[in-house]
């Protein structure tokens, strides 16, 4: 019974997310800027590749599962920048799969750049009754109901060699279901989610760094939250630190770059709320490779 009523509660919050376009939770947010701000498409100065896996509330059966790849580099022009990303996730019998392309305009200012980026692309989904055959809503008894809607970004993004930030208003629109179990796209200015963030590197000594990095994010859906990292880093090569989710979870962070192109980094977060009863935690994996790595070895940006 309390696997099913956990389910129903996964559905009602995507129902939530459906129209305000509320994006998954994100551990290791600087380590990918461009899943949640175009404008930082490009800002590695290089050919990046990345992958992200999440798995929250492990042990929940239906609990939200979340897979992002990216790629993004500078062209010819080097103040401009695109970048593609692909989304996937599943919560209970929903799952819903999103392809972006991003563009980026960099003007230098002071001793870094001002980039401005969009995006665009649209989120295919689907929602299967099979976990849901107890439910008498029709909305749920439709079996497989798909739908395809179009969606758009911005942002704005200030990097140098080390320190950033960032604004976005990540999705513009939304979409849902009235009870027919057809979903249609949906624009509300009031329910647009606000990110800022920023974070940098400081040199403690010639072998030890310190990264501290903060995401606030202002929503009038869902609660408004923040979440703070301090990762630190061993001759370039060992990572690790914690991290804090208001009212949510303590973040622990484990990372490993393999050379000066290949970063490996292993998230886990320890409920601390009222999900902890439930679930052992959650646990985020994100992997990235740099081609033509250009940046100064001796102050590597993870952001």
């Amino acid at each position: 019974m309390m696997r099913f009523l956990l389910n129903i509660t996964f559905l009602f919050v995507f129902c939530l997310a459906l129209s305000g376009q509320i994006l998954p939770a994100i551990s290791l947010f600087s380590d990918m800027p461009i899943q949640y701000n175009p404008a930082s498409t490009g800002c590695k100065d290089a050919l990046a590749v990345g992958f992200k896996f999440r798995k929250h509330w492990t042990g929940i059966e239906g609990s939200p599962s979340t897979q992002v790849f990216s790629a993004h580099a500078p062209l010819r022009n080097p103040r401009v920048a695109m970048g593609l990303l692909l989304e996937n996730e599943n919560i209970g019998a929903t799952n819903y799969t999103g392809i972006f392309l991003n563009y980026s305009y960099k003007i230098p200012v002071l001793a870094g750049k001002l980039s401005f980026g969009i995006k665009g692309g649209i989120t295919a989904g689907s929602q299967s009754s099979i976990l849901l055959r107890d439910v008498t809503d029709r909305a749920f008894n439709e079996n497989n109901n798909q739908f395809i809607v179009p969606n758009f970004g911005f942002g704005t993004y200030y990097y140098e060699k080390s320190y950033w930030a960032g604004f976005s208003i990540p999705r513009f629109f939304g979409f849902e279901s009235k009870g027919s179990g057809q979903y249609h796209m949906v624009h509300d200015v009031s329910c647009y989610e606000y990110f800022i963030t920023g974070g940098g590197i400081i040199n403690l000594t010639s072998d030890i760094t310190v990264e501290p990095s903060a995401l606030i994010v202002l929503s009038s859906v869902l609660k408004s939250g923040f979440t703070i990292n301090c990762i630190g880093a061993y001759r370039e090569t060992f990572r690790g630190g914690l991290g804090f989710r208001s009212s949510d979870a303590i973040i622990i962070h484990l990372g490993y770059n393999l050379n000066r192109q290949l970063t490996l980094i292993y998230s886990y977060d320890i409920n601390i709320g009222k999900m902890s009863t439930y679930t052992s935690g959650s646990h985020e994996v994100n992997m990235q490779y740099k081609f033509g790595y250009t940046v100064n070895t001796s102050s590597p940006r993870h952001f």
